[in-house]
């Protein structure tokens, strides 16, 4: 049996039930997932790329990029013989700029040898700026899942489309990677409530570049921040503040495959009385997902 490995970074488990997904319809490969983590500034030890026939790459965005440990960790992988490669990524919301978010990590693979047959976008819930309702949440898995089987099944079949994207179209994009300076910022400025806090340490564990210590007293933040925000959103009684971006933290799962399979829970959630501000953020996004799965025959509910 052929195999596939899929390198993911991520921070509050989006992007990798994403890759969870691709390996549940990826079933002419044996796949294995590598949670991409630091320890003391240092990657965790990962399978080299060698000895798999299919390698995908998964990432959450970042301000419309990916995440500065994704394109280190991009840098660090050997070269490769012609393998053939997939990209992901999820967002909070279906701005066409999210597109664009994997351009130069796939630039750094390809001239590795990594020959990339798709790279995709995928809705998943905010972790930051807004709580998404139980009816979001349920529309976006269930559209992700939906998608993710129909780019397997592509994956799958030989299926290769246009991964480079217009550089002009995207000259935004570069310019909101200030972010990977501020992030380094913005890790000291954390704080712990220490009154809130039940010291259970789920942050420091839970941290994927290895960013927190306690010392038994009060807690640390380095500068190896990526801004995912898992500390702040895992936190069981809401103890930890993220500095300037406070305003949008968001706490607590949200039960996304539970949520899902909810009956009570409505559905869809983007249809066409959208208005405003989340017709914007999310309406040409899914009529365009209706599109490609009624043309592919995939039904959302039929899982």
């Amino acid at each position: 049996m052929k195999k596939a490995i899929i390198y993911v970074f991520s921070g509050t488990g989006n992007t990798r039930l994403l890759a969870e997904r691709f390996k549940a319809y990826l079933t002419d490969y044996d796949t294995t997932i590598h949670d991409i983590r630091m320890e003391n500034r240092a990657y965790t030890p990962f399978p080299l790329p060698e000895g798999f026939d299919l390698i995908g790459f998964g990432h959450p965005v970042h301000g419309f990029n990916a995440p500065k440990v994704m394109d280190d960790f991009c840098k660090l992988l050997p070269g490769v013989e012609s393998k053939k490669a997939f990209m992901f990524k999820c967002s909070g919301e279906g701005l066409h700029f999210n597109a664009y978010a994997s351009q130069r990590i796939i630039r750094i693979l390809e001239k590795k040898g990594y020959q990339f047959a798709t790279d995709r976008h995928f809705v998943m819930p905010y972790n930051m700026i807004f709580r998404h309702t139980p009816e979001m949440v349920k529309s976006e898995y269930l559209y992700a899942d939906a998608l993710v089987r129909l780019n397997a099944a592509q994956l799958q079949s030989g299926y290769c489309e246009n991964v480079h994207k217009s550089r002009l179209a995207a000259w935004f994009v570069p310019l909101i990677r200030i972010e990977w300076i501020y992030a380094q910022v913005q890790g000291p400025s954390m704080r712990v409530d220490m009154k809130k806090c039940v010291k259970c340490q789920k942050c420091v564990k839970s941290c994927p570049l290895g960013n927190i210590r306690f010392d038994g007293k009060r807690f640390r933040f380095g500068t190896n921040c990526a801004l995912c925000v898992c500390c702040s959103f895992g936190c069981p009684t809401k103890a930890i503040s993220i500095g300037l971006l406070n305003g949008w933290r968001v706490n607590g799962s949200y039960k996304i495959q539970q949520t899902a399979a909810d009956p009570a829970v409505p559905f869809p959630a983007f249809g066409e009385d959208l208005r405003g501000l989340r017709r914007w953020l999310f309406y040409k996004y899914y009529r365009t997902a209706d599109a490609e799965l009624l043309q592919a025959g995939i039904s959302v509910l039929n899982r």
